[in-house]
């Protein structure tokens, strides 16, 4: 009896402090940080200028999306090294990161003096106000280079790093904006404070790589890189274009203050996507390994979609049960004309998740006929979106779940076909 009660604590000590869980409670933790960022700016700024703050942070979900997929495909390489490939991989990756950070040091300065003259075509095609566009672009060496470290990190499943990184760019984007504010720095002093949390995350991780010797080989390595990365970023650029590009169409067809009502709603999408992206990271390396034991990768996702699933039932619940009351809690009282469409909004984010985390799957195991997939949605969902003249804000709702949910259809019948299980897909011993 005792031996088995023995079993039963150590079972549940061991499933609680399993990375994917660790990491999932991590991610929420993150995600409370993110969710008071907007709680309170959302009712200092009132929906306007929170708009203009919403606009911003979907460039900068861009940008991240893009050098996210570097942090996919170093995972992915991690993952799959060996222990005597090691060291050479090692340091590549660490040359790599050196130069990637310059180069986006080059691109990043001149698009922001681009940005900061008046009458250049920088400053033309910004979408937001040029100066605050400038303010977000200084971070992004660090950024792109935070993606490499990132991508050590989850290869190497080294959880506590990946959460600490995690929790203090989140601790230093709300103290930081929250002390601008106060200061009366505005709009302004918001951005840096997001800029620095960036480089606070970056800060945390910079030692995981060992300073690259002179006459380092990359050339294999960068194309190995290179090549593995072009899935991961069309993934996350079209993601980032399914979760948060109708609020540049709200933009370009309502007023301020419906702009301000997509932004609040795109909140409630981040936060619930962004619960389970962090999963993403740990699925990838499962996948990976299993594939190579020869093990069943279906059963090395399955952990990762239960978290999934029971966290989407708990915010589906919330959103049917009290959309007025999450509205007032989360953004305001002035938000409270998009609790009727709370529902349909979690219901999107929910086959948005799923299926960035199906691809995830394909793409470890070389399938990329799911970036494709949802390429192609996506593509869909914003020319209907663009073109279907929509009356308002609600109407994009409708429009992202149905198509959200149409690519979902289609990735279950690519990952489970009907007569037989794919071999590029299921490997068992």
């Amino acid at each position: 009896m005792a031996s088995v009660s023995t079993f039963g604590v150590r079972g549940m000590i061991a499933m609680a402090t399993a990375p994917a869980v660790v990491v999932f409670l991590s991610s929420n933790l993150v995600n409370v940080g993110n969710l008071a960022f907007n709680m309170i700016f959302s009712r200092l700024m009132g929906p306007e200028l929170f708009g203009t703050l919403a606009l911003l942070l979907t460039i900068k979900l861009a940008l991240l999306g893009i050098t996210g997929a570097i942090q996919m495909a170093v995972s992915q390489m991690v993952a799959s090294c060996n222990q005597e490939e090691r060291p050479a991989v090692e340091q590549a990756l660490s040359r790599i990161n050196r130069l990637l950070f310059l180069g986006v040091c080059i691109l990043g300065s001149s698009l922001t003096a681009s940005f900061m003259l008046d009458g250049t075509v920088g400053a033309r095609l910004s979408p937001t106000e040029p100066h605050l566009l400038a303010l977000l672009l200084i971070s992004m060496p660090f950024g792109a280079s935070l993606s490499v470290l990132r991508g050590v990190a989850f290869g190497d499943m080294k959880t506590g790093r990946i959460v600490l990184s995690a929790n203090v760019e989140m601790a230093v984007r709300l103290v930081g904006a929250l002390i601008a504010w106060a200061l009366g720095f505005g709009i302004e002093g918001v951005v840096i404070a997001i800029s620095l949390s960036i480089f606070a995350g970056w800060a945390v991780l910079y030692d995981l790589l060992p300073v690259s010797e002179s006459g380092t080989k990359i050339e294999g390595y960068s194309k190995i890189l290179g090549l593995a990365a072009i899935p991961f970023a069309i993934l996350q650029l079209t993601q980032v274009i399914a979760l948060d590009g109708d609020i540049f169409i709200a933009k370009a067809l309502f007023s301020d203050s419906e702009v301000g009502f997509v932004g609040a709603l795109s909140l409630f999408q981040r936060i619930q996507f962004f619960a389970c992206f962090a999963l993403a990271g740990v699925l990838l390396p499962r996948v990976v390994k299993a594939a190579q034991a020869g093990d069943n990768i279906l059963m090395a996702a399955l952990p990762v979609f239960i978290i999934f699933a029971a966290a989407s039932v708990v915010a589906l619940s919330a959103a049917l049960v009290a959309p007025e009351v999450l509205i007032k809690i989360l953004v305001g009282s002035a938000y409270l004309p998009a609790a009727t469409v709370l529902h349909i909004t979690v219901i999107a984010a929910i086959f948005f998740t799923f299926n960035y985390l199906v691809v995830t799957v394909m793409i470890a195991v070389r399938d990329n006929l799911g970036i494709a997939l949802i390429a192609t949605g996506v593509a869909v969902q914003f020319a209907f979106m663009a073109l279907s003249d929509p009356s308002g804000f609600a109407e994009l709702v409708a429009i992202k779940a149905v198509c959200q949910a149409f690519i979902a259809v289609t990735l279950v019948f690519r990952v489970f076909p009907r007569n037989s299980l794919s071999a590029s897909l299921y490997s068992t011993k």
